[in-house]
């Protein structure tokens, strides 16, 4: 026991009790304020003192190692003040440049209007001097290093005069009157300068104009639509023209058969000249009238639910269009008659192949009634032909033949007789008239007409389709003659 209390006697006699510790640590930190404070002070008082080179040494110093991020934000801002007394100083001694380099170390609100002041009278300077480009290089300095500048909008309004008078950038005297009239309209630089911009107005119209009548719709519009925020355009004439616009633009949606942009592209420019409404109205009943159009062209190809398609198209365009009710009413009854017609054809080509021929053409022609069709025509045709074959078919092959171009087949031959009896005697031509047998397949009869004489011989023969009274030469000299 007694060895334990040595032991603990002797721990604490080994260091500081430990309630000095903090004590000891906030004497510290006080030592360390203070002599911040003092760093701060004495640069201070150098500034009170007007000795602005020695503090600005002083506050660079404590700036890079002080720890109180109070008095480093109070010793930049002292620092900032102390350059901008040595701009003045400079400035009251005509030093220029060194005023300026002290104005930008300072970096303040107020230095920067002293800044400006100097580039202004500088500005001045130059251009009583007639140094017109050197004049607007101070003025841009104004406008590129001291952006929020009381002096803004008197220097973008006399950019703006040095752009369109000496150095012709109209482009860049927009940029400026933009600029001017965005920051502050109706500020009496602002006024003069809509004036002078008021020169180039019309070029930009007349450029706008060339834009969009020649299918350059963005680029005309973006520049009526920039026009339009400023009060440099009649707000009316620019409006009639973004309509000029918005309609060309629908006309050429109309050509390349979109209509419904087409029609949005209308309605969009009534909303900027509702003067337009009867003559966009008009047109956008032809665009309605496109589609019915379309609508009618389809039906013809039979394509019915895509020809549904186009006729309700035009209810987006006019509400219940009347004409498209009647298109829709006129294609129900026409696919119906479609529909019966191809049953109705079914019928009379079972007809057909029973060779009940006057009871498929009664079929064919009801079919047709309902549906006309190319193809009901030709059978329609066929099944008179079969009917007067199976009357008769020799005859009905001579009557072909004799009816073939308006007699041609006749004609000629006699003529080529008729030049035979030129060379010979009427006794040395065999001339066999016309003979008619039956061909190879259903419905095909042989045509054949001689004429012999001692020395030179003709013999014609062709193939007669009864079916479709169609006449095929079988060989040269036949086909020769049907030339």
């Amino acid at each position: 026991m007694r060895v334990s209390t040595h032991t603990a006697a002797f721990g604490r006699a080994a260091g500081p009790p430990r309630t000095l510790l903090p004590a000891l640590l906030l004497a510290a930190l006080l030592l360390l304020g203070a002599c911040e404070i003092n760093r701060y002070n004495s640069a201070e008082d150098h500034y009170n003192n007007q000795r602005y080179a020695a503090a600005i040494q002083e506050l660079d110093s404590y700036i890079q190692t002080g720890n109180n991020g109070a008095l480093v934000t109070r010793s930049e801002l002292l620092r900032s003040q102390c350059y901008y007394e040595l701009g003045l100083l400079a400035l009251q001694r005509e030093s220029f440049d060194l005023a300026i380099k002290f104005f930008k170390l300072s970096n303040s609100r107020e230095a920067d209007q002293a800044l400006g002041r100097i580039y202004k009278d500088m500005a001045d300077k130059a251009l009583e001097q007639d140094n017109q480009r050197l004049s607007l290089d101070f003025v841009n300095a104004i406008l590129r290093e001291i952006p929020d500048s009381e002096l803004t909008a008197e220097m973008l309004s006399r950019r703006i005069g040095f752009q369109l008078d000496t150095f012709i950038d109209h482009e860049g005297a927009w940029q400026d009157y933009m600029k001017l009239f965005d920051g502050y309209p109706n500020n009496v630089y602002e006024v003069a300068a809509r004036k002078q911009i008021l020169r180039i107005v019309p070029n930009m119209i007349d450029y706008a104009r060339r834009l969009y009548t020649t299918g350059y719709y963005s680029d005309g519009l973006r520049i009526l639509f920039e026009l339009g925020k400023y009060p440099v355009v009649d707000g009316t004439l620019n409006n009639q023209m973004i309509a000029e616009a918005y309609i060309g633009q629908a006309e050429d949606y109309l050509k390349g058969q979109n209509y419904l942009e087409a029609d949005r592209f209308f309605r969009i420019a009534v909303q900027y000249d509702p003067a337009k409404k009867a003559q966009v109205d008009r047109r956008l009943e032809q665009v309605a009238s496109l589609f019915i159009t379309r609508g009618n062209e389809l039906v013809a190809q039979r394509d019915f639910e895509n020809a549904l398609i186009h006729y309700q198209k035009t209810y987006d365009i006019i509400p219940d269009y009347p004409l498209a009710n009647q298109a829709i009413a006129r294609m129900n009854t026409i696919r119906e008659n479609v529909a019966l017609a191809k049953e109705i054809q079914v019928q009379a080509e079972k007809a057909e192949l029973s060779g009940k021929y006057a009871e498929a053409l009664n079929l064919y022609r009801q079919a047709n009634n309902l549906d006309s069709q190319a193809d009901f025509g030709t059978k329609m045709a066929q099944m008179q032909n079969l009917i007067a074959a199976q009357a008769d078919p020799a005859a009905f092959a001579r009557r072909i033949i004799s009816e073939y171009r308006g007699g041609l087949l006749n004609s000629r031959i006699q003529r080529q007789r008729q030049e035979l009896l030129r060379a010979y005697n009427p006794n040395e031509i065999r001339d066999s008239g016309w003979k008619f047998m039956i061909s190879s397949g259903q419905f095909k009869y042989e045509a054949r007409y001689d004429l012999v004489t001692p020395t030179i011989s003709y013999y014609y023969v062709w193939q007669v389709n009864l079916r479709d009274r169609t006449i095929t030469p079988l060989n040269k000299l036949s086909e020769n003659l049907m030339e």
